[in-house]
């Protein structure tokens, strides 16, 4: 499939994330140790029992440094989510594509075209006019969420950056399974004691939150990686701003403005530009 396409697939499911994080409206250590824990155990028997694929047949150091820094980013992401809005949190989080932009240039010796450097800042500006709008204020809550979206950020760039690293290596989903693998382990023994907390229908939504977010998105993410430089994928990616902020507006009653409107046409065109560039 298309790259481009599979990118933008992706980007419309991991839209949905802050959504899903405010209807289940768990402890993030808990709702972290799922999102980890099922799509390791589902890629690993699917490698193994159906495929029968050696996983470790490869170096692993940096899947798994690169594991390491994606739980702590996944908790500080959903952490984020538990004390400001989807429009707050997903704004702060899309720094993320200069971070990853940066990163790519100066690990992967990636170069930018002039004109790929002007259409990083459009999106950027869009991202500002729809936050222009937004109610933030000095209240602890909202400083806290949005400082653990930004950390929650610079993480996901180099975990980007890292993935792309070993890209030539391993398939998009055979990546996802070491982007969890690590978390599942460090979290699981939080949640254990919640579990009897949860009832069955959360169970539903937290696997079809785990499946399409954890598995399903981030498979088609990866695979898009392989074919594509880690700075090009981080502009189409500004369409997940666009995509989340509706979320928020057609679920949780988040009012839609003309800033947004704005916003978002920027975002769009900016991506629709760059990718004829």
């Amino acid at each position: 499939m298309n790259p481009y396409l599979l990118a933008i697939l992706a980007i419309l499911i991991l839209g949905s994330a802050g959504a899903f994080i405010k209807t289940l409206a768990l402890p993030p250590v808990v709702l972290t140790a799922f999102r980890m824990v099922i799509p390791t155990v589902l890629l690993f028997g699917y490698f193994k029992l159906i495929r029968r694929v050696r996983l470790f047949r490869y170096s692993v150091r940096w899947l798994l440094i690169g594991s390491l820094l994606n739980a702590a980013r996944l908790f500080l992401f959903i952490a984020s989510y538990s004390y400001t809005s989807i429009v707050n949190a997903i704004v702060i989080f899309y720094t993320w594509p200069v971070f990853a932009v940066l990163y790519s240039r100066i690990w992967l010796k990636e170069s930018i075209p002039r004109r790929n450097q002007f259409l990083l800042f459009l999106p950027l500006v869009g991202i500002i006019i729809i936050f222009s709008d937004q109610q933030i204020t000095t209240d602890q809550q909202d400083l806290i969420g949005m400082g653990a979206m930004l950390l929650s950020s610079m993480l996901y760039a180099l975990t980007v950056i890292i993935f792309k690293r070993t890209s030539h290596e391993y398939a998009g989903f055979e990546t996802v399974f070491f982007q969890n693998l690590l978390g599942g382990f460090i979290f699981l023994p939080f949640a254990l004691p919640h579990l009897s907390e949860i009832n069955l229908p959360t169970y539903g939504l937290i696997l079809l939150f785990s499946v399409s977010i954890g598995v399903l998105a981030f498979g088609m993410f990866f695979q898009a990686l392989r074919k594509m430089q880690a700075s090009t994928l981080s502009y189409l990616s500004y369409l997940e701003v666009v995509i989340a902020s509706l979320y928020g507006i057609l679920l949780f009653d988040e009012t839609i403005t003309i800033q947004f409107v704005i916003g978002a046409m920027l975002i769009i065109i900016a991506t629709l530009l760059f990718r004829k560039a």
